[in-house]
């Protein structure tokens, strides 16, 4: 399997080298040159599969002969090994022929564990003693960092960097970031937006002042981010199918890595029928599938702090499949909209990119009534994030007659005091964190800062 970057048609490397990268050379993306793509039979035949062996079979051709098939088949049966179900991820209904796909229990209660965990386990696999030359790079609303942060305990000597806004991260991320190990954690405060911080580390990504250090991005621009995504559908799909009945999803805007999971998913032979893009008040895809203007914009808090921003760097993936996959085109499109802060698509690829979404925008108000009338009629908790999918699920399946799957990103004790508000937790509500080291700050456009603390951190080792 060779990877090539969503900005050039030259650039051929390898899983492994895509793996130990924050960007391409080019700036861009990497991606896989070439997909797989599975029969119905070869599908159908995965129903009986449990969670890791699945999820090998889905993995392994994107890893291509970096990895002997013993050494993958290890790596990523360990990393589910933290998970608190023995299903993984097991499905929880709902309504008739709506379901919510638990994706939260992992060691940090949110599905970014999963890209997680499997990320650093091959990272030390790679790197070995080498490791202590890696920095862990990226920005968060919270659960993206801490998640990062648990599963740095699997590659030691690492270290991390980790941006987030001063405004928006719930307190109880804010608090476990603060109070990592600063010897190999630095977690810094921006004043801004979850995308101002995640500017901030393209940038820093871009122009990396300490060549002695490997960057590694953790967020879902590095391809391990969409990887471990794809293989949710999978696994949704064959439990309430068996690969062969169509399955629609809904889901929750917590980054397009989730979409683009789905989307690549579906190329590969998976029988999904609906894909529904799921927002908040921060409705900027909402806006570019239903009318062709994607912008960046001022972002407001909300219910659902994982989805309040408004700048998707796996959008960029979308955009080069759409111009079928012309790094020049895409090359283009992307750097007017860094320049810019706008973008349009051709009206083939727009109109492409309608039959392949649908959207629907949900506020905070129905999002309220969502959680309460789901609690009434079911007795299931759940969080802010997980009842926008559900909601949009619901009003936009186009057929009841086939499954409908949330993708329920994020444990319901996580948004513990608005659902105990609501009178849908009857479990302990946590209180206030006490006793956490404040974050550094910076300003939203301080590179210079970033540097510097940068090179503190390389320092403290």
């Amino acid at each position: 399997m060779q990877y090539t970057s969503t900005r050039g048609t030259e650039t051929r490397v390898d899983f492994r080298t895509a793996l130990l990268s924050g960007l391409a050379e080019d700036g861009g993306l990497y991606v896989p040159a070439s997909l797989p793509v599975f029969s119905p039979q070869e599908i159908a035949k995965w129903s009986w599969l449990p969670f890791d062996e699945l999820a090998w079979r889905v993995i392994a051709p994107f890893v291509g002969d970096t990895l002997d098939e013993p050494t993958l088949r290890a790596l990523v049966s360990d990393s589910y090994r933290g998970f608190q179900h023995r299903a993984i991820a097991p499905l929880q209904q709902i309504g008739h022929n709506e379901w919510i796909l638990e994706l939260f229990h992992g060691p940090t209660r949110s599905s970014k564990d999963f890209a997680a965990q499997l990320q650093a386990r091959l990272i030390r696999h790679f790197l070995g003693q080498a490791c202590e030359r890696v920095m862990w790079v990226g920005a968060s609303n919270g659960d993206t960092a801490v998640a990062a942060i648990d599963a740095l305990r699997h590659c030691p000597t690492a270290r991390l960097l980790a941006l987030y806004p001063s405004a928006g991260t719930p307190p109880d991320r804010a608090a476990i970031m603060n109070s990592a190990d600063s010897d190999s954690v630095s977690c810094m405060a921006v004043d801004g937006s979850f995308d101002d911080c995640q500017s901030l580390a393209s940038r820093l990504l871009r122009a990396w002042p300490c060549p002695e250090l490997m960057p590694i991005s953790f967020n879902s621009s590095n391809w391990v981010g969409v990887l471990a995504q794809i293989v949710f559908y999978f696994h949704a799909a064959l439990q309430l199918g068996g690969g062969v009945r169509p399955v629609g999803f809904s889901i929750p805007t917590a980054s397009f890595a989730e979409i683009y999971a789905g989307f690549i998913a579906q190329k590969m032979g998976l029988p999904i029928n609906q894909i529904i893009v799921s927002t908040n008040r921060n409705d900027a895809l909402h806006r570019f599938i239903h009318s062709n203007r994607y912008s960046r914009s001022a972002t407001r808090q909300t219910l659902s702090p994982a989805m309040d921003f408004s700048l998707f760097s796996n959008l960029e993936r979308f955009v080069w499949e759409l111009y079928d996959r012309d790094g020049g085109a895409t090359r283009a499109l992307m750097e007017h909209f860094e320049d810019c802060g706008e973008l349009s698509i051709g009206n083939r690829q727009w109109l492409q990119a309608r039959m392949l979404f649908d959207s629907y925008a949900v506020d905070d108000a129905l999002i309220r009534e969502e959680i309460v009338t789901l609690f009434h009629e079911t007795g299931s908790a759940v969080d802010p994030h997980t009842a926008t999918g559900a909601f949009a699920g619901r009003l936009h399946r186009r057929n009841i007659g086939a499954p409908i799957v949330t993708l329920g990103q994020f444990a319901p004790e996580k948004s513990a005091t608005l659902l105990a508000e609501l009178g849908a937790w009857h479990g302990a509500v946590p209180g206030q964190p006490t006793g956490t080291t404040a974050a550094p700050r910076l300003g939203r456009d301080d590179l210079a800062g970033l540097h510097e603390a940068l090179i503190q951190l390389q320092a403290a080792r």
